[in-house]
């Protein structure tokens, strides 16, 4: 079997081991400065490792974000599934598996004008949850959640196009009576 070397070790070795096993040495008649204070005073000052501040990360979070045709941002839409454990006997799958739901806020949805935003009421009726503020749309049209989920994203789409169409027409209406 192997013994344990007995050899002394390499130079670089030692000289990494003393660097991280030392004390910071204070040079006589200077006073201590410690390598991490710059990290420090970024800390202090609000800025990240990369010297940017929270506010710059939160524009360039919003600017690189994900939305939809409509203009929901895709960090807004909240999905909710169920799953069951797996059965070893028929039926293999459980009523409501393949259900989706998702919940979207109303303060999410980009409205150009109050009069999209009533029409928008109108459309999805008692979906929308005033106490909460929250759109609720479900499906399990399809046997799998993926095209549910999917389903339900192009459905809060058209829902929300068709809101703006109609706002136009009836503002255009508006406009050609008077």
């Amino acid at each position: 079997m192997g013994r344990p070397s007995t050899s002394k070790p390499t130079q670089t070795y030692s000289a990494l081991r003393n660097n991280v096993t030392m004390p910071f040495e204070v040079e006589p008649g200077r006073p201590y400065v410690s390598p991490y204070s710059q990290f420090f005073a970024n800390l202090e000052a609000g800025r990240t490792s990369l010297g940017t501040t929270e506010e710059m990360e939160q524009r360039a979070a919003e600017l690189l974000e994900r939305r939809l045709e409509c203009g929901i941002p895709e960090s807004e839409l909240r999905f909710q599934t169920v799953s069951y454990g797996r059965f070893a006997l028929p039926p293999y799958v459980s009523p409501g598996e393949h259900r989706v739901t998702v919940k979207v806020a109303l303060a999410a949805i980009p409205f150009k004008n109050e009069l999209e935003k009533e029409i928008f009421l109108e459309i999805v009726g008692s979906r929308f949850d005033p106490k909460k503020g929250d759109l609720k749309l479900s499906s399990e049209k399809f046997a799998s959640r993926i095209e549910n989920k999917r389903y339900l994203v192009d459905m809060i789409e058209r829902i929300v196009s068709n809101a703006r169409k109609l706002a136009k027409e009836f503002a255009d209406e508006e406009l050609t009576t008077r």
